[in-house]
């Protein structure tokens, strides 16, 4: 079904595949505080919130940061909602406010005295809060309770699931818990040093980090140490998928993960410690921390320089010495296609003999999993893909094709639509379609003419 997407999808059979140069940065925002700022979460990358010391809470407009009126001067660890108009901060004594689209409020029946310091749900009915002490507390949608008895004594630092029973809770001297719908269970961590966030793509494939630049990674069967390239205290991760997951610390260090490996990010645009990250699904990402920082985070795709042709391969060589290859191989056997990972590790200067790895290989999970989340896409990409598909087979049979406007317009409107639900990899694909399909280039590579 997946495979009929990509063929279908784009209203002509083709296999491509982008090895494309990146120029990542992180940038500073003009914040309106100097107070510490410990969580950021948002519903969209127009709509982020950030909190911190004294009861402090900004918003950020998609233009510029912004306080926000707050019911308390206690500390606030940490910021989560369902959706821009239904979120939840937590803190110092048991701490609870609630923002329902009009202005914060405090939640006077508490379930505890102990301090949160992280919150997460899977849905407005379904929400955890953790924190000193063992302390586990859940919302129903009505209200909070206490979570008892607690799976540990330990001091529970953050909160992340898959699912309403697939939790995760990370805290001191390496504890990890997990709860499964029913109960709360402590897992086998690997580690003892003290873990501060935690976030997965999935339930098999989640990251924990913390003191001294420990990083633990859950695969779905144990725990594992992954390799650090820090030392530095990290006291926050999270992705926009597996393959792209940000974690930040100690003396303003950022390390990224691409699926294979940690790198530390370089340089840094500030030396103040972070205590949270958060991206949109569109892969726009946040960092706040110590004296009101925060930073944003955007890349740029690199332009082509040169273009030749050989045989049925394009090879475009990039600024800074990458190489995009793309070719078309429909029929070809899948066994022969070269994963961009594989072209990446090789280090291939030439694309002379190499294969293009396919949109398809790589985003395959990720689409699946966007269409599942939803309905409306899902239907669209049914609909696409019973009407495209004669249209497909025609241009893997003949070579060249004619399409109406119209049509190209829905499959373009398509990609506009998904994108907003791609991570960082999967989204600047979309983005190089999108521009090749505007340009036309893309088009008269493919053979395709539109009336």
């Amino acid at each position: 079904m997946m495979k009929k997407f990509f063929l279908a999808v784009a209203s002509f059979v083709f296999f491509l595949v982008a090895q494309q140069v990146y120029a990542l940065s992180w940038s500073l925002m003009d914040s309106p505080t100097t107070n510490q700022l410990n969580g950021v979460w948002g519903s969209k990358a127009g709509t982020v919130y950030a909190v911190g010391q004294v009861g402090t809470i900004l918003k950020y407009d998609g233009a510029e940061w912004v306080k926000q009126s707050s019911p308390t001067s206690n500390q606030l660890n940490d910021i989560w909602g369902s959706s821009g108009t239904d979120v939840f901060g937590v803190g110092q004594i048991g701490t609870i406010l609630h923002y329902k689209g009009i202005s914060w409020s405090l939640v006077n029946s508490s379930p505890t005295p102990q301090s949160l310091n992280s919150v997460w749900g899977i849905s407005a009915s379904d929400i955890f809060a953790v924190g000193v002490i063992g302390t586990v507390a859940h919302y129903n949608g009505t209200s909070w309770s206490l979570v008892t008895p607690s799976p540990t004594t330990q001091s529970l630092n953050a909160v992340w699931g898959s699912s309403g029973t697939d939790v995760y809770a990370v805290g001191a001297n390496g504890t990890v818990v997990h709860y499964n719908g029913t109960k709360w269970v402590a897992m086998e961590s690997r580690t003892t040093k003290k873990l501060y966030s935690v976030w997965g793509s999935s339930g098999s494939n989640v990251f924990a980090v913390g003191e001294t630049g420990t990083i633990i990674h859950y695969n779905g069967t144990s725990w594992s140490l992954q390799t650090s390239p820090t030392t530095q205290t990290l006291n926050s991760v999270w992705g926009s998928s597996g393959s792209d997951v940000f974690a930040v610390g100690q003396n303003g260090t950022i390390i990224h993960y691409n699926g294979i490996s940690w790198s530390l990010v370089t340089p840094s645009p500030t030396t103040a410690t972070l205590y949270g990250v958060w991206g949109s699904p569109a892969g726009d990402f946040f960092a706040v921390g110590a004296n009101g920082t925060v930073l944003q985070y955007s890349s740029e795709t690199a332009t082509t320089s040169t273009t030749t042709s050989i045989s049925n391969t394009t090879t475009t060589v990039v600024p800074g010495g990458g190489i995009c290859v793309f070719s078309k191989v429909a029929g070809q056997d899948r066994g022969n296609i070269i994963t961009l990972r594989q072209l990446r590790q090789a280090k291939i200067e030439t694309a002379i003999g190499a294969v293009l790895a396919t949109m398809y290989y790589q985003n395959t999970d990720e689409i699946s999993g966007i269409l599942n989340r939803t309905p409306e896409l899902k239907s669209r990409f049914s609909s696409i893909t019973q009407s495209k598909m004669p249209v497909a087979r025609k241009l893997l049979l003949q070579g060249s094709i004619t399409i109406s406007a119209d049509d190209l317009q829905e499959i373009h409107d398509f990609f506009i639509d998904l994108q907003d639900y791609a991570g960082f990899k999967l989204r600047t694909d979309i983005d190089f379609i999108l521009r090749g399909l505007k340009s036309g280039w893309l088009l008269q590579w493919l053979g395709v003419t539109v009336e």
